[in-house]
């Protein structure tokens, strides 16, 4: 068995899902568990599925905002999105030396931050981070990115988190927080 914790707003809990089957999927209007509040979220936008060997697998449904994990370093791919506070960022990889964090609205493309290597760091505004984020959410300094010999990474330095969205399924053998919209999860699988 699991444990889904839907988390509320400000708080570190919220109400708490008992998996028992096999299959779970969350949405706004279909589904196990739904949010209908939540806007941002797809009608079928995610799914949890147990595995043979025990673990769990987070599988984003075709969601319109996508599905991201909370993480505390990941290797940025080009095209890749991140969410830093409420700001979601779209990474793209320009060189070995340089990059770009470029804001993603509802309108489309935002601002383009550049990113140079070895190391760029980024924060709230006015926190003399080389990539300045207007966001009372974003810490201030929030995540530092580096070009390694294998590509750039990102590595989280803030309180609200770092999030990266997912494009494949994903394993969940420990304790996982998960975001679908605006909409914050926490994952506990349970030993038996």
């Amino acid at each position: 068995m699991a444990l889904l914790h839907v988390i509320d707003d400000g708080r570190e809990d919220g109400e708490k899902v008992r998996m028992r089957g096999d299959r779970l999927v969350i949405g706004r209007s279909e589904g196990d568990v739904l949010v209908p509040h939540d806007i941002s979220m797809s009608p079928r936008h995610a799914s949890i599925e147990r595995l043979a060997d025990a673990a769990w697998e987070l599988s984003d449904l075709g969601s319109a905002g996508g599905t991201f994990v909370r993480v505390t370093t990941a290797r940025l791919k080009d095209g890749g999105m991140l969410r830093l506070g409420g700001s979601v960022l779209r990474f793209h990889a320009v060189d070995m030396t340089e990059a770009w964090l470029v804001d993603v609205t509802q309108a489309g493309r935002g601002r383009r931050h550049e990113c140079h290597a070895p190391s760029t760091t980024v924060g709230r505004a006015g926190s003399g981070c080389a990539v300045c984020l207007d966001d009372p959410f974003v810490s201030p300094l929030h995540a530092e990115m580096h070009r390694t010999s294998r590509g750039w990474r990102i590595d989280n330095a803030g309180a609200n988190g770092l999030w990266v969205r997912i494009d494949a399924p994903v394993r969940m053998v420990a304790t996982s927080q998960f975001m679908c919209g605006e909409q914050r999860f926490v994952f506990e699988p349970l030993t038996e």
